[in-house]
């Protein structure tokens, strides 16, 4: 069965099970540790993990852009639908 036009309008949603965050860009990187969203695995996500646990984003040179945290150069990938309600990082580990 075909969908309706309108449904292909709409953007895909996608979420964390552990927080409220959900966002657009099938390039992001959510991490599940402190629930913070990336515009992608290499120049921001990879660049908060230092020993196997989480740091401030800003600390490892990230900036917020539409709710994703992004590098130098970069643009945020798509829409952040819920921010999360932490006032802060969590730490792993």
């Amino acid at each position: 069965m075909a969908g309706r036009d309108v449904d292909y309008d709409r953007p895909i949603l996608l979420g964390c099970g552990r927080c409220d965050v959900q966002w657009t860009a099938l390039t992001a990187a959510h991490c599940p540790s402190c629930h913070e969203t990336f515009a992608g695995v290499g120049a921001g996500f990879d660049a908060h993990r230092v020993d196997g646990r989480c740091i401030p984003p800003e600390q490892a040179g990230l900036r917020l852009d539409g709710g994703y945290w992004v590098s130098n150069g970069e643009r945020a990938p798509g829409k952040i639908l819920k921010a999360p309600h932490h006032p802060g990082i969590r730490q792993a580990g």
